[in-house]
Protein backbone atom coordinates (compact mmCIF):
# COMPACT_ATOMS: atom_id res chain seq x y z
CA UNK A 1 0.00 0.00 0.00
CA UNK A 2 1.20 3.41 -0.94
CA UNK A 3 1.91 5.69 1.98
CA UNK A 4 -0.55 8.55 2.60
CA UNK A 5 1.40 12.30 1.32
CA UNK A 6 1.04 14.95 3.28
CA UNK A 7 1.74 18.63 2.06
CA UNK A 8 4.19 19.02 4.65
CA UNK A 9 6.52 15.62 5.16
CA UNK A 10 8.27 16.37 8.76
CA UNK A 11 11.88 15.78 6.86
CA UNK A 12 10.86 18.96 4.40
CA UNK A 13 9.42 20.57 7.33
CA UNK A 14 12.85 20.63 8.96
CA UNK A 15 14.56 21.71 6.08
CA UNK A 16 12.34 24.38 4.84
CA UNK A 17 12.31 25.70 8.51
CA UNK A 18 16.21 25.40 8.83
CA UNK A 19 16.30 27.18 5.52
CA UNK A 20 13.90 30.07 5.85
CA UNK A 21 15.52 30.71 9.30
CA UNK A 22 19.27 30.75 7.55
CA UNK A 23 18.01 33.04 4.63
CA UNK A 24 16.56 35.57 6.82
CA UNK A 25 19.61 35.65 9.12
CA UNK A 26 21.74 35.73 6.10
CA UNK A 27 19.73 39.57 4.80
CA UNK A 28 19.88 40.25 8.42
CA UNK A 29 23.62 40.56 9.28
CA UNK A 30 23.55 42.29 5.56
CA UNK A 31 25.46 39.74 3.87
CA UNK A 32 23.56 39.98 1.16
CA UNK A 33 22.73 44.04 -0.40
CA UNK A 34 19.40 45.61 0.20
CA UNK A 35 18.80 45.85 -3.49
CA UNK A 36 19.38 42.53 -4.13
CA UNK A 37 16.63 41.50 -1.36
CA UNK A 38 14.68 44.29 -3.39
CA UNK A 39 14.90 42.70 -6.58
CA UNK A 40 13.43 39.60 -5.43
CA UNK A 41 10.84 41.06 -3.82
CA UNK A 42 9.85 42.23 -7.03
CA UNK A 43 10.52 39.06 -8.94
CA UNK A 44 8.02 37.32 -6.16
CA UNK A 45 5.38 40.01 -6.57
CA UNK A 46 5.54 39.37 -10.95
CA UNK A 47 5.33 35.99 -10.21
CA UNK A 48 2.26 37.03 -7.92
CA UNK A 49 0.37 38.78 -10.60
CA UNK A 50 1.34 36.20 -12.89
CA UNK A 51 -0.66 33.15 -11.29
CA UNK A 52 -3.27 36.04 -10.60
CA UNK A 53 -3.89 36.50 -14.37
CA UNK A 54 -4.06 32.56 -15.20
CA UNK A 55 -6.93 32.46 -12.20
CA UNK A 56 -4.71 29.88 -9.96
CA UNK A 57 -5.47 30.86 -6.12
CA UNK A 58 -3.16 27.95 -4.69
CA UNK A 59 -0.17 29.01 -6.50
CA UNK A 60 -0.59 32.93 -5.46
CA UNK A 61 -1.14 31.89 -2.15
CA UNK A 62 1.85 29.96 -2.39
CA UNK A 63 4.07 33.02 -3.36
CA UNK A 64 1.76 35.89 -1.58
CA UNK A 65 3.69 35.14 1.84
CA UNK A 66 7.03 35.91 1.50
CA UNK A 67 5.90 38.93 -0.15
CA UNK A 68 3.95 39.86 2.94
CA UNK A 69 6.30 39.09 4.99
CA UNK A 70 9.37 40.38 3.37
CA UNK A 71 7.73 43.74 3.14
CA UNK A 72 8.83 44.96 6.74
CA UNK A 73 12.27 44.18 5.83
CA UNK A 74 11.51 46.08 2.24
CA UNK A 75 10.15 49.11 3.63
CA UNK A 76 12.99 49.46 6.74
CA UNK A 77 15.90 49.45 4.36
CA UNK A 78 15.14 49.96 0.85
CA UNK A 79 13.43 53.69 1.38
CA UNK A 80 13.56 54.72 -2.53
CA UNK A 81 11.34 51.45 -2.96
CA UNK A 82 6.94 52.65 -3.17
CA UNK A 83 5.83 52.21 0.23
CA UNK A 84 2.70 51.00 -0.66
CA UNK A 85 3.62 48.34 -2.91
CA UNK A 86 1.90 45.64 -1.79
CA UNK A 87 -1.28 47.29 -1.03
CA UNK A 88 -1.24 47.94 -5.15
CA UNK A 89 -0.49 44.34 -5.40
CA UNK A 90 -3.42 43.41 -3.29
CA UNK A 91 -5.89 45.87 -5.34
CA UNK A 92 -4.37 44.54 -8.37
CA UNK A 93 -4.09 40.48 -7.58
CA UNK A 94 -7.62 40.50 -6.23
CA UNK A 95 -9.31 42.78 -8.93
CA UNK A 96 -7.87 40.03 -11.94
CA UNK A 97 -8.46 37.22 -9.70
CA UNK A 98 -12.84 38.37 -9.28
CA UNK A 99 -12.75 38.23 -13.00
CA UNK A 100 -9.95 35.37 -13.85
CA UNK A 101 -10.72 32.53 -10.71
CA UNK A 102 -14.35 30.72 -10.47
CA UNK A 103 -16.63 32.03 -8.23
CA UNK A 104 -19.72 32.34 -6.70
CA UNK A 105 -22.99 34.29 -9.07
CA UNK A 106 -24.22 35.43 -5.77
CA UNK A 107 -22.17 36.56 -2.72
CA UNK A 108 -21.85 34.11 0.65
CA UNK A 109 -21.31 37.46 2.67
CA UNK A 110 -22.86 40.80 2.56
CA UNK A 111 -20.78 42.36 4.81
CA UNK A 112 -18.86 44.01 2.18
CA UNK A 113 -21.35 46.61 1.27
CA UNK A 114 -20.88 47.84 4.56
CA UNK A 115 -16.73 48.63 3.67
CA UNK A 116 -17.67 49.65 0.32
CA UNK A 117 -19.75 52.50 1.45
CA UNK A 118 -16.94 53.58 3.79
CA UNK A 119 -14.29 53.70 1.43
CA UNK A 120 -16.42 55.72 -1.02
CA UNK A 121 -16.86 57.76 2.67
CA UNK A 122 -13.04 58.16 2.40
CA UNK A 123 -12.84 59.24 -1.24
CA UNK A 124 -15.34 61.87 -0.60
CA UNK A 125 -14.01 63.23 2.51
CA UNK A 126 -11.19 63.45 1.12
CA UNK A 127 -11.69 66.83 -1.09
CA UNK A 128 -9.62 69.59 1.41
CA UNK A 129 -6.89 67.26 3.21
CA UNK A 130 -4.52 69.35 5.16
CA UNK A 131 -1.72 66.74 3.51
CA UNK A 132 -2.87 65.31 0.75
CA UNK A 133 -0.38 62.28 0.81
CA UNK A 134 -1.83 61.17 4.46
CA UNK A 135 -4.86 60.63 2.52
CA UNK A 136 -3.99 58.79 -0.76
CA UNK A 137 -2.09 56.52 1.80
CA UNK A 138 -4.91 55.73 3.57
CA UNK A 139 -7.54 55.58 0.38
CA UNK A 140 -4.96 53.12 -1.03
CA UNK A 141 -5.21 50.75 2.35
CA UNK A 142 -8.62 50.99 2.51
CA UNK A 143 -8.94 49.60 -0.92
CA UNK A 144 -6.33 46.92 -0.40
CA UNK A 145 -8.37 46.13 2.79
CA UNK A 146 -11.62 46.24 0.28
CA UNK A 147 -11.07 44.28 -2.80
CA UNK A 148 -10.02 40.96 -1.21
CA UNK A 149 -12.82 41.33 0.88
CA UNK A 150 -14.78 41.75 -2.17
CA UNK A 151 -13.45 38.76 -3.88
CA UNK A 152 -13.60 36.28 -0.92
CA UNK A 153 -17.20 37.22 -0.42
CA UNK A 154 -17.89 35.56 -3.76
CA UNK A 155 -15.15 32.81 -3.05
CA UNK A 156 -14.61 29.74 -1.00
CA UNK A 157 -11.13 28.31 0.09
CA UNK A 158 -10.63 25.00 -0.22
CA UNK A 159 -9.19 23.36 2.38
CA UNK A 160 -5.79 22.50 0.54
CA UNK A 161 -5.25 26.17 -0.67
CA UNK A 162 -6.22 27.36 3.00
CA UNK A 163 -3.61 24.65 4.38
CA UNK A 164 -0.82 25.46 1.48
CA UNK A 165 -1.38 29.25 2.53
CA UNK A 166 -1.03 28.73 6.50
CA UNK A 167 1.46 26.87 5.92
CA UNK A 168 3.76 29.17 3.97
CA UNK A 169 2.97 32.06 6.49
CA UNK A 170 4.54 29.81 9.26
CA UNK A 171 7.79 29.59 6.85
CA UNK A 172 7.60 33.05 6.12
CA UNK A 173 7.21 33.70 9.75
CA UNK A 174 10.58 32.08 10.45
CA UNK A 175 12.34 33.67 7.62
CA UNK A 176 11.43 37.19 9.26
CA UNK A 177 12.56 35.67 12.78
CA UNK A 178 16.14 34.96 11.21
CA UNK A 179 16.01 38.38 10.20
CA UNK A 180 15.48 39.96 13.22
CA UNK A 181 17.58 37.00 15.04
CA UNK A 182 20.70 39.01 13.44
CA UNK A 183 20.89 41.62 15.86
CA UNK A 184 21.32 39.68 18.66
CA UNK A 185 23.79 37.44 17.26
CA UNK A 186 25.82 40.71 16.41
CA UNK A 187 24.94 42.12 20.32
CA UNK A 188 24.90 45.81 19.54
CA UNK A 189 21.81 45.86 21.35
CA UNK A 190 20.75 48.72 24.06
CA UNK A 191 17.62 47.36 26.10
CA UNK A 192 15.56 50.06 28.10
CA UNK A 193 12.03 49.91 29.01
CA UNK A 194 10.81 49.91 25.33
CA UNK A 195 10.58 49.02 21.76
CA UNK A 196 13.51 49.67 19.79
CA UNK A 197 15.13 49.52 16.26
CA UNK A 198 18.22 47.85 17.82
CA UNK A 199 16.75 44.46 19.28
CA UNK A 200 14.70 44.15 16.05
CA UNK A 201 17.33 44.66 13.49
CA UNK A 202 16.41 48.39 12.82
CA UNK A 203 12.83 46.91 11.58
CA UNK A 204 9.67 48.76 12.82
CA UNK A 205 9.16 46.65 16.03
CA UNK A 206 5.03 47.03 16.81
CA UNK A 207 4.77 45.68 13.15
CA UNK A 208 7.02 43.01 13.62
CA UNK A 209 4.64 42.31 16.51
CA UNK A 210 1.96 41.22 14.14
CA UNK A 211 4.14 38.90 11.63
CA UNK A 212 5.78 37.21 14.36
CA UNK A 213 2.27 37.13 16.40
CA UNK A 214 0.32 35.54 13.80
CA UNK A 215 3.27 32.60 13.10
CA UNK A 216 3.49 31.76 16.82
CA UNK A 217 -0.83 31.99 17.06
CA UNK A 218 -0.41 29.45 14.20
CA UNK A 219 2.46 27.24 15.24
CA UNK A 220 0.15 26.99 18.87
CA UNK A 221 -2.89 26.23 16.92
CA UNK A 222 -0.56 23.16 14.26
CA UNK A 223 0.64 21.93 18.04
CA UNK A 224 -3.22 21.76 19.45
CA UNK A 225 -4.27 19.45 16.35
CA UNK A 226 -4.75 16.11 16.65
CA UNK A 227 -3.93 15.56 12.93
CA UNK A 228 -0.79 17.42 13.33
CA UNK A 229 0.42 14.97 16.30
CA UNK A 230 3.77 13.60 13.74
CA UNK A 231 5.11 17.52 13.72
CA UNK A 232 4.24 18.29 16.97
CA UNK A 233 7.97 18.02 18.23
CA UNK A 234 9.02 20.52 15.10
CA UNK A 235 6.44 22.98 15.91
CA UNK A 236 6.84 23.38 19.39
CA UNK A 237 10.54 23.94 18.61
CA UNK A 238 9.92 26.40 15.91
CA UNK A 239 7.21 28.26 18.24
CA UNK A 240 10.12 28.85 20.90
CA UNK A 241 12.40 30.41 18.24
CA UNK A 242 9.74 32.61 16.66
CA UNK A 243 8.34 33.41 20.41
CA UNK A 244 11.77 34.18 21.95
CA UNK A 245 12.56 36.32 19.04
CA UNK A 246 9.44 38.39 18.87
CA UNK A 247 9.32 38.77 22.59
CA UNK A 248 12.90 39.70 22.41
CA UNK A 249 11.81 42.96 20.15
CA UNK A 250 9.66 44.44 23.41
CA UNK A 251 6.88 44.72 21.44
CA UNK A 252 4.37 43.35 23.69
CA UNK A 253 1.32 43.11 21.00
CA UNK A 254 2.34 39.65 19.60
CA UNK A 255 2.10 37.93 22.87
CA UNK A 256 -1.01 39.44 23.34
CA UNK A 257 -2.22 38.56 20.20
CA UNK A 258 -1.46 34.71 21.36
CA UNK A 259 -2.52 35.10 24.95
CA UNK A 260 -6.25 36.07 22.96
CA UNK A 261 -6.24 33.01 20.54
CA UNK A 262 -4.98 30.99 23.98
CA UNK A 263 -7.89 31.82 25.65
CA UNK A 264 -10.51 31.85 22.75
CA UNK A 265 -9.09 27.84 22.32
CA UNK A 266 -9.61 26.91 25.52
CA UNK A 267 -13.05 28.37 25.49
CA UNK A 268 -14.11 26.69 22.59
CA UNK A 269 -12.94 23.02 23.43
CA UNK A 270 -13.56 23.12 27.22
CA UNK A 271 -15.71 19.92 26.96
CA UNK A 272 -12.50 18.70 26.03
CA UNK A 273 -10.29 17.44 28.60
CA UNK A 274 -7.39 16.55 26.29
CA UNK A 275 -6.93 19.93 24.69
CA UNK A 276 -6.58 21.28 28.41
CA UNK A 277 -3.69 18.54 29.09
CA UNK A 278 -1.89 19.62 25.99
CA UNK A 279 -1.46 22.95 26.88
CA UNK A 280 1.10 21.61 29.39
CA UNK A 281 2.73 21.42 26.82
CA UNK A 282 3.42 25.00 26.90
CA UNK A 283 4.26 25.19 30.18
CA UNK A 284 8.57 24.17 29.43
CA UNK A 285 8.34 26.01 26.57
CA UNK A 286 7.16 29.35 28.39
CA UNK A 287 9.51 28.81 31.07
CA UNK A 288 12.38 28.49 28.49
CA UNK A 289 11.57 31.67 26.71
CA UNK A 290 11.11 33.37 30.36
CA UNK A 291 14.32 32.38 31.36
CA UNK A 292 16.22 33.25 27.91
CA UNK A 293 14.57 36.49 27.63
CA UNK A 294 15.89 37.80 31.04
CA UNK A 295 19.52 36.86 30.83
CA UNK A 296 19.73 38.14 27.16
CA UNK A 297 18.25 41.32 28.35
CA UNK A 298 19.45 42.05 31.74
CA UNK A 299 16.00 41.41 33.17
CA UNK A 300 14.77 44.35 31.17
CA UNK A 301 12.09 42.42 29.96
CA UNK A 302 10.03 41.68 33.16
CA UNK A 303 9.92 45.25 33.47
CA UNK A 304 8.78 46.23 30.38
CA UNK A 305 5.52 44.14 30.66
CA UNK A 306 5.44 45.07 34.32
CA UNK A 307 5.27 49.05 32.92
CA UNK A 308 1.77 50.67 32.85
CA UNK A 309 0.53 52.45 29.99
CA UNK A 310 -0.07 51.03 26.41
CA UNK A 311 2.81 53.80 24.62
CA UNK A 312 0.25 57.14 24.66
CA UNK A 313 -2.59 54.64 22.31
CA UNK A 314 -4.88 55.70 25.05
CA UNK A 315 -3.73 59.38 24.76
CA UNK A 316 -4.53 58.94 21.22
CA UNK A 317 -7.49 57.29 21.19
CA UNK A 318 -9.37 59.69 23.72
CA UNK A 319 -8.30 62.28 21.31
CA UNK A 320 -10.07 60.71 18.78
CA UNK A 321 -12.94 60.47 21.19
CA UNK A 322 -12.58 64.11 21.90
CA UNK A 323 -12.68 65.20 17.90
CA UNK A 324 -15.28 62.99 17.09
CA UNK A 325 -17.50 64.92 20.12
CA UNK A 326 -16.91 68.06 18.66
CA UNK A 327 -17.46 66.88 14.60
CA UNK A 328 -19.93 64.56 14.58
CA UNK A 329 -21.69 64.22 11.68
CA UNK A 330 -18.68 64.13 9.05
CA UNK A 331 -15.49 63.93 11.36
CA UNK A 332 -12.10 66.10 10.27
CA UNK A 333 -11.80 64.27 7.17
CA UNK A 334 -10.04 61.87 5.57
CA UNK A 335 -6.13 61.51 7.37
CA UNK A 336 -6.80 64.82 9.06
CA UNK A 337 -6.42 63.39 12.50
CA UNK A 338 -3.03 63.75 12.71
CA UNK A 339 -2.31 67.62 11.52
CA UNK A 340 -6.05 68.17 13.90
CA UNK A 341 -4.70 67.27 16.82
CA UNK A 342 -0.77 68.87 16.45
CA UNK A 343 -3.06 71.77 15.14
CA UNK A 344 -5.49 72.36 17.95
CA UNK A 345 -2.01 71.58 20.38
CA UNK A 346 -3.99 68.36 21.62
CA UNK A 347 -0.83 66.90 21.20
CA UNK A 348 3.02 67.70 21.22
CA UNK A 349 3.27 66.05 17.31
CA UNK A 350 1.87 64.87 14.50
CA UNK A 351 0.83 61.08 15.06
CA UNK A 352 -1.82 58.90 13.59
CA UNK A 353 -4.13 57.48 15.82
CA UNK A 354 -2.65 54.14 15.84
CA UNK A 355 -6.82 52.46 15.89
CA UNK A 356 -8.94 51.70 12.48
CA UNK A 357 -12.42 52.49 14.77
CA UNK A 358 -11.39 55.69 16.48
CA UNK A 359 -10.00 57.11 13.53
CA UNK A 360 -12.92 56.34 11.39
CA UNK A 361 -15.05 57.99 14.19
CA UNK A 362 -12.66 61.08 14.38
CA UNK A 363 -12.65 61.41 10.63
CA UNK A 364 -15.99 60.63 9.53
CA UNK A 365 -18.33 61.06 12.16
CA UNK A 366 -21.48 59.24 12.76
CA UNK A 367 -21.46 57.95 9.23
CA UNK A 368 -18.20 56.84 9.10
CA UNK A 369 -18.57 55.26 12.99
CA UNK A 370 -21.64 53.34 11.37
CA UNK A 371 -20.65 51.88 8.14
CA UNK A 372 -17.23 50.80 9.82
CA UNK A 373 -18.03 49.59 12.73
CA UNK A 374 -21.22 48.08 10.89
CA UNK A 375 -18.89 46.17 8.48
CA UNK A 376 -17.64 44.51 11.64
CA UNK A 377 -20.51 43.62 13.13
CA UNK A 378 -22.65 42.29 10.76
CA UNK A 379 -19.38 40.40 9.82
CA UNK A 380 -19.16 38.50 13.10
CA UNK A 381 -22.70 38.08 12.89
CA UNK A 382 -22.46 35.60 10.08
CA UNK A 383 -19.23 33.90 11.06
CA UNK A 384 -21.35 33.10 14.70
CA UNK A 385 -23.81 31.48 12.51
CA UNK A 386 -21.09 29.17 10.85
CA UNK A 387 -20.82 25.63 11.76
CA UNK A 388 -17.43 24.53 13.44
CA UNK A 389 -14.58 24.30 13.03
CA UNK A 390 -15.11 27.33 10.01
CA UNK A 391 -16.62 29.18 12.91
CA UNK A 392 -14.04 28.38 15.05
CA UNK A 393 -10.84 29.28 13.20
CA UNK A 394 -12.76 32.42 11.56
CA UNK A 395 -13.48 33.81 15.29
CA UNK A 396 -9.53 33.36 15.93
CA UNK A 397 -8.39 35.09 12.50
CA UNK A 398 -11.50 37.64 13.20
CA UNK A 399 -10.03 38.38 16.36
CA UNK A 400 -6.58 39.17 15.59
CA UNK A 401 -7.20 40.95 13.20
CA UNK A 402 -9.26 43.34 15.30
CA UNK A 403 -6.41 42.98 17.76
CA UNK A 404 -3.96 44.30 14.61
CA UNK A 405 -5.66 47.19 13.75
CA UNK A 406 -6.34 48.36 17.70
CA UNK A 407 -3.02 48.01 18.35
CA UNK A 408 -1.18 48.52 14.56
CA UNK A 409 -3.99 50.86 12.46
CA UNK A 410 -4.27 49.65 8.96
CA UNK A 411 -0.41 49.07 8.04
CA UNK A 412 1.07 45.83 7.48
CA UNK A 413 0.34 43.35 4.55
CA UNK A 414 -0.68 40.57 6.30
CA UNK A 415 -4.22 42.18 7.65
CA UNK A 416 -5.64 41.87 4.15
CA UNK A 417 -4.71 38.05 4.24
CA UNK A 418 -6.38 37.37 7.77
CA UNK A 419 -9.30 39.03 6.58
CA UNK A 420 -10.18 37.32 3.27
CA UNK A 421 -9.44 34.18 5.62
CA UNK A 422 -12.34 35.27 7.47
CA UNK A 423 -14.59 35.57 4.71
CA UNK A 424 -13.78 33.42 2.31
CA UNK A 425 -14.25 30.15 5.05
CA UNK A 426 -18.00 29.62 4.83
CA UNK A 427 -19.52 26.53 6.17
CA UNK A 428 -22.82 25.29 4.42
CA UNK A 429 -25.30 26.86 2.83
CA UNK A 430 -29.19 26.27 3.02
CA UNK A 431 -31.12 25.19 -0.39
CA UNK A 432 -34.06 23.13 0.85
CA UNK A 433 -35.22 21.67 3.84
CA UNK A 434 -32.98 19.46 5.47
CA UNK A 435 -30.57 19.69 2.13
CA UNK A 436 -27.47 21.27 2.69
CA UNK A 437 -24.67 21.73 -0.10
CA UNK A 438 -21.41 23.73 0.54
CA UNK A 439 -21.21 27.12 -1.01
CA UNK A 440 -18.22 25.50 -3.53
CA UNK A 441 -20.54 22.71 -4.82
CA UNK A 442 -22.66 25.26 -5.47
CA UNK A 443 -20.32 27.41 -7.71
CA UNK A 444 -18.94 23.89 -9.07
CA UNK A 445 -22.39 22.90 -10.20
CA UNK A 446 -23.49 26.27 -11.33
Amino acid sequence: MKKRKYFFQPESLVAKYIIAFVVGLVIGLKFLPVNLVVVVHAIIAVICLYQCIKGNVAAFFIWLPYIAYNEVFVRGFAKWFPYLTMQYLYIICFSILFFTAPRLKKPHSNAWFFLVMFTFLELANNVYPDKAAIGRQIITQSFALLIPVIWASYYVLKPLVINKLLNNIKVASVYLAGIVFAAHVTGKISYGLFSNADSSNGLAPVQLSGYLGLGCILFFLSIMNPQEIKNRLINITVLAIVATVMVLTFSRGGLYFLGAVVCLFLYYNRDKLGSYLRILIFVPIALFIYMYVVNQTGGKIVDRYEQEGTSNRDVLVGLAVKIFSENIVFGVGTGNFNTTIYREKMYPEESGAHNEYVRAAAEHGIIGLFFYWGFYVFLLLEILKRKQPQKQYAVYFFAVFCLIIIHNGLKISIQPLLLMLVIATPTLVYNKPNVYRTALAERELA
